[in-house]
């Protein structure tokens, strides 16, 4: 199984633009543009994504919504409570990953705890992973995503691929 767990792209501030709760911030145009330049560049390498789940945050969900525009145009994203923010535990949100159908799948969430849950795949330190706001990372397994079994292959950060 492949992983691509990416950041969420860029959104509005708290307050700005309707944005009353945290939840409710979307995504700025730049945001969508990096999500959308993300998504050509998977396509450009012919990186192929079989499913996407993201965050119930609106800025996490209109990011996926963004790559599935380019990866699959007729897609749907699968929201997980576990990518919210505070709600990361790392043991299930891999059987809920391991569920999704499709062996390569992109995962859209926040920071810290997408930064966390790759650390706890591949077994590194904490605080390790950063991923800036739009940035991927590829992580692969064997068989099921689990603790330390993975081997990250790559992340890149928005201005690779902007």
């Amino acid at each position: 199984m492949l992983l691509y767990l990416i950041r969420h792209a860029e959104a509005v501030e708290l307050g700005s633009h309707g944005a009353a709760r945290d939840f409710d911030r979307p995504l700025t145009p730049n945001g969508r543009d990096q999500a959308r330049a993300l998504a050509h560049a998977f396509v450009r390498l012919n990186l192929a994504v079989d499913a996407v789940v993201a965050s119930p945050l609106v800025r996490a969900h209109q990011t996926a919504v963004e790559l599935l525009t380019v990866w699959q145009p007729d897609g749907r994203a699968v929201t997980c409570d576990q990518l919210a923010p505070e709600r990361l535990k790392p043991g299930k949100l891999s059987d809920f990953l391991a569920a999704v159908p499709g062996d390569r799948v992109a995962v859209v969430g926040h920071m810290p705890e997408l930064g966390n849950y790759v650390e706890w795949l591949i077994g590194a330190s904490e605080e390790t992973v950063p991923l800036a706001k739009a940035a991927a990372a590829c992580v692969s397994f064997k068989g099921d995503p689990a603790k330390a079994a993975g081997k990250l292959h790559w992340i890149v950060p928005p201005n690779w691929f902007m």
